[in-house]
């Protein structure tokens, strides 16, 4: 996959799908537009892989700078459609400003049941999970990032 811009690629209309998820009312219907397989439930499109235009267009949307939900909801669609080519991006939302966004990136990166067995999470991954349970600053995030690594070392 090639390096994905900070600018909106016009030849690719998930992008502007992507952008339009700052808009309230229209997040739903993205969000449906945006998965596997549009007009199933959620429930039945766990672990399916999107298109590759769509998943360059999440991509993005997790560097989207406002508002925050654009990138809170890329996590979503992302946690629920996994792809190893969106770890290093997701990996770089632990460090996001907003305490949701972080919490919402371990939850991509680790969470089993939402991928249908396909996880992207690593031991490498775990010690970057460390310094959050240790010194992030919000105590929900700290709490989240004890838990995944208690659950990890029982693995």
């Amino acid at each position: 996959m090639k390096k994905i811009s900070k600018v909106i690629d016009t030849s690719n209309p998930f992008f502007e799908q992507v952008d339009c998820l700052k808009i309230k009312k229209e997040r739903y219907i993205l969000g449906d537009l945006l998965s596997a397989k549009p007009g199933t439930r959620p429930s039945e499109q766990r672990g399916k892989k999107v298109s590759e235009q769509k998943l360059e267009a999440m991509i993005w949307g997790l560097s989207h700078d406002k508002p925050v939900v654009v990138r809170w909801q890329c996590l979503q669609l992302l946690d629920a459609h996994p792809d190893h080519r969106a770890v290093p991006d997701i990996l770089g939302l632990l460090n996001d400003p907003v305490p949701r966004v972080r919490w919402n990136a371990i939850h991509a990166l680790e969470c089993d049941a939402c991928k249908a067995g396909e996880s992207l999470f690593t031991p490498s991954i775990l010690s970057k999970i460390y310094f959050l349970a240790e010194q992030d600053k919000n105590k929900r995030v700290r709490l989240y990032a004890q838990r995944v690594i208690e659950s990890g070392l029982e693995d």
